[in-house]
This record gives C-alpha cells, sequence and structure tokens, in this order.
C-alpha cells in the first residue's frame, strides 16, 4: 500500500546485509527509487534472525540512513520472509454449489480457499500463504478462474507455503522497534520473481534460482502460476568457507579470493595463473592458483545446482521449463556459473537483474542480482492500489482493531482476505 505521498518502503533482512530501499510511484504508475542504504548483517544466519539486538541495530542504521538521505519519512514498510523452515505442499479443497442456478461464485472461490488456513500443520508453523493452481468444476480439469461457470461441484488445487511463527514473530518485533510497521511480510524469492521474472517467462515455464549469503531460493512458475517453493541451506558463504578451509587463508582473505578470482568451472581456470596472499600477523605470504581455486568452489556449486534439479524434478515439470533458470542473487555473480548450471540442469541458463521490470525506474548501481529481493519487496507495493483521501479519512475514523500475524502476512495474491 502506498502512503500518501505515493512512498513505498521496504527493508531486507539477508544473510550478508541489510538494505532499507524507498520509491515513489510516478503519475506514469512506475515506481521510481529514491534511495536505497545497505549495511553489513551479523544477527541473521541462513535467512533467519538469530540476534534480535543486532538485527535492531542493523536496521536502525540502515532506516536512519535512509530517512536522511532521502528527505522522505516512512512508517510502513514491506519486509521478506526466507529461511530453511519455509516449505511447501499441496492441498485440493472442494465444495458442492448449492445456490438456486449452480453458478459458481467468488464467494465459492473465497470459501474454498480459505479452508485451507485451516489444515492441521506442526506445532510452532503457520500458513503463510496459499496460492491457487487451478480448478476443477464438474470433473473439468484445468479451469483457471471458474467463477461465473454452471456447475454442481467446485475442486480447487492450492500451493500452501508454511514457515515458523517465531521467525516471523521476531521479524515483526525487529522492525517495531525501530518505529516502523510492518505492511506485509513477503517470501523473499517471490518478491525476486517479481524483479527479474517476465510475465511470459512465467507462461513458459521458468525456474529462479536466488542465490544469497545463507541459503539458494527456488521458485519454480508454469502457466503463469507458482508450482513450486524451495530452500536449499546453502549459499555464498559456504563456498567462502570451504575457500577459507580448502587454502588455509582468513574468511576476509577468502571472501576477497571468492569476488575477484572464484570462477564455477575448473577446466575454464588459468593454470599458469596464481594470486599471492600477503603475509599476515607473521604468516608466511603463500601461493593459491586460480585453478585450485575453481576446483573448490566447483565442488560445492555443483552440490547447489543438483539440490536445484532435483527441485524442478519432483515437480514433473523439468520438461516444460521453455524459458530455462534465472540465476540472481549476490552468489549468481560467479564467474561461468550458467554455464555449470547449463551442462548439469540440461536448461538455458541467464542471468536476472531487476533493473529489467519495466515497473521501475533505478540507478544503474542498483541493478545487480545482489538487490533483486529488495527491488521486488517495493514492486510488491505496486499490487496494492492508492487509496483516495477520502477513504483514508474514513479508515482513520474507524476503532482501532488489533491485528493478527496472519493478518500482517496477508495474500501473496492480494486477491483473498482471511478473517483472524
Amino acid at each position: 500500500m502506498t502512503g500518501r505521498n505515493n512512498i513505498i518502503a521496504a527493508i531486507d533482512i539477508g544473510t550478508t546485509k541489510i538494505v532499507a530501499i524507498m520509491g515513489k510511484l510516478t503519475p506514469e504508475g512506475k515506481l521510481r527509487v529514491l534511495g536505497m542504504e545497505k549495511t553489513g548483517s551479523k544477527g541473521v544466519k541462513r535467512g533467519v534472525i538469530h540476534s534480535i539486538e543486532d538485527t535492531i541495530e542493523a536496521i536502525s542504521e540502515v532506516v536512519v540512513r535512509l530517512k536522511e538521505n532521502s528527505n522522505e519519512d516512512i512508517s510502513r514498510v514491506y519486509v521478506g520472509i526466507a529461511g530453511q523452515h519455509i516449505r511447501s505442499i499441496k492441498h485440493r479443497q472442494f465444495k458442492y454449489i448449492q445456490n438456486e442456478i449452480e453458478e459458481i461464485t467468488k464467494a465459492d472461490v473465497d470459501e474454498i480457499l480459505n479452508e485451507n488456513f485451516r489444515l492441521p500443520i506442526e506445532v510452532g508453523e503457520q500458513i503463510l500463504h496459499v496460492i491457487p493452481q487451478d480448478f476443477v468444476v464438474d470433473k473439468e480439469a484445468g479451469i483457471r478462474n471458474p467463477v461465473g461457470m454452471a456447475g454442481r461441484r467446485l475442486d480447487g488445487n492450492f500451493n500452501i507455503i508454511i514457515g515458523r511463527t517465531a521467525s516471523a514473530r521476531n521479524i515483526e518485533k525487529c522492525v517495531k522497534e525501530v518505529d516502523l510497521e510492518i505492511e506485509e511480510l513477503v517470501l523473499e524469492p517471490l518478491a525476486s520473481s517479481l524483479a527479474v521474472l517476465t510475465e511470459e517467462e512465467k507462461e513458459a515455464g521458468v525456474v529462479l534460482v536466488d542465490i544469497g549469503g545463507g541459503t539458494t531460493d527456488i521458485t519454480v512458475h508454469f502457466d503463469g502460476i507458482l508450482r513450486h517453493t524451495a530452500v536449499i541451506p546453502f549459499g555464498g558463504d559456504i563456498v567462502t568457507r570451504d575457500i577459507k578451509e580448502g587454502c588455509s587463508v582468513l574468511l576476509k582473505q577468502a571472501e576477497a579470493l571468492k569476488i575477484q578470482f572464484g570462477e564455477a568451472v575448473a577446466d575454464l581456470a588459468d593454470d599458469d595463473k596464481v594470486v599471492t596472499i600477503p603475509s599476515v600477523g607473521g604468516w608466511d605470504p603463500k601461493e593459491i592458483s586460480f585453478k585450485t581455486l575453481a576446483q573448490i568452489i566447483q565442488c560445492r556449486m555443483e552440490e547447489i545446482i543438483d539440490s536445484v534439479k532435483f527441485q524442478i524434478e519432483i515437480t514433473g515439470l523439468h520438461d516444460k521449463i521453455g524459458a530455462g533458470i534465472v540465476l540472481t542473487g549476490g552468489g549468481a555473480l560467479l564467474k561461468n556459473l550458467d554455464q555449470l548450471a547449463r551442462e548439469r540442469t540440461g536448461l538455458d541458463v541467464r542471468l536476472g537483474f531487476p533493473g529489467s521490470s519495466s515497473k521501475i525506474l533505478l540507478d544503474e548501481n542498483m541493478d545487480q542480482p545482489m538487490y533483486s529481493t529488495s527491488i521486488g519487496l517495493l514492486l510488491k507495493g505496486l499490487e496494492k492500489p492508492v487509496k483516495k483521501k477520502v477513504e483514508q479519512a474514513v479508515e482513520n475514523d474507524k476503532p482501532k482493531k488489533k491485528r493478527g500475524l496472519r493478518t500482517i502476512l496477508g495474500s501473496l495474491f492480494d486477491t483473498h482476505d482471511v478473517d483472524m
């Protein structure tokens, strides 16, 4: 939801960085990014908050800088949620149509969708989103929108995304501590898909692979619908640790080696080139060959890509992925990673940049894969209409109602409201 000044703000709480970003809606209906601030993340591991105090400190730092540098105030933000605790299940729900004309209404569709929120799940978990896949009307399958159709029985197939309640509450607490309210918690790979995927790719079939610091997030789209979501508990950080151990260097040196000289295909690395690590704290300098560095990186990236391939195969859509794989996130910048992914999956591969979205206007320095989630969180705000001043005044006069956590999370499609 945009504010009175058409301002949309978002916070991306990642494993390696925390980003605060702000945009303004233009008269043409596009979103112009006004500013972005980032800082290192110390309180997050594999996408989950492990230190409330450190996370609050980092969020406060970037929010203060964003407000000062943009000369704009913010009170509500879109925030991403991710981590290995995220999982998805498939479920089928049905009802009999009992109105006099036996015609399916929107209320019927809403009813079977909302029933999914009552599914029994494990203790400490809650349903974050219910995403419609397709519908069946009197055994006629593959229907995208059954409203208005004649029929006696309506079945719906749904993709249900589940997360740990404690993780969502920890995010909410950190944001509230800096005097901000959460407009909506958005599944991070879903946000990234808004920034880097086109509608044509989603229709043809595409896999988004967002390689972050702590995790690799996967979404599979087909026929314009999100079909599958998964989280691999490995990301760029584990590659850095592999280099640290394999080359016996400091962690910061390993990170620099990965970024400056690393590549994902050892056969393409130069046999004759070496990089010299200067002496630190009395330790002798050492030489590391490009080939050795690439071999360490390739081993770990093959493991990640094979996990991606497995997730694609369990959907049964591997042969229908017409648009291939889109790599994004900071870890996607490894040299020749697209070639490695192409060889191991048999699918076309491209690198995804958030600036490719026609809905957003941003500076060149922000058009980087590492900011795909941040930009996507802003784009999520475009899906909510701007309230007219009269409507805002009426809403402000209403008695304040305590919002439950599920209401804060909302629905990804924002077409179905769930009462608490």
